[in-house]
């Protein structure tokens, strides 16, 4: 593949993932802050019973974000990751074409 698709490829699909990925990045650095804090049990537990509503009704949106739900949230995790590898895979494959081309000089 010419390094000019490879290039449009990488953008449209990173472009894609790039906000779900940050949005996963960001729920996930909330929970896990969370469970440092202590607000959670255990990693992915619901908010504890004497924490405010408001708290606890953001807390379960982060969860089902970066969890997921049912078949949907299954569905969600398995398309982002592929799409992940696929950027990474173009990424790198760019990366080979301008070595190439630079040892050609």
């Amino acid at each position: 593949m010419k390094e000019l698709n490879l290039r449009k490829l990488h953008r449209k699909v990173g472009v894609v993932i790039a906000p779900l990925l940050i949005l996963q990045a960001l729920s996930g650095i909330i929970l896990s802050t969370d469970w440092l804090y202590g607000i959670h049990g255990r990693t992915g537990e619901a908010i504890r019973e004497n924490y405010p509503s408001l708290a606890r009704l953001w807390d379960t949106i982060m969860v089902d974000i970066h969890y997921g739900q049912g078949v949907g949230g299954a569905f969600y995790h398995v398309l982002l990751g592929i799409g992940a590898v696929w950027v990474t895979v173009l990424g790198l494959m760019i990366f080979l074409k301008i070595l190439a081309r630079q040892k050609k000089r």
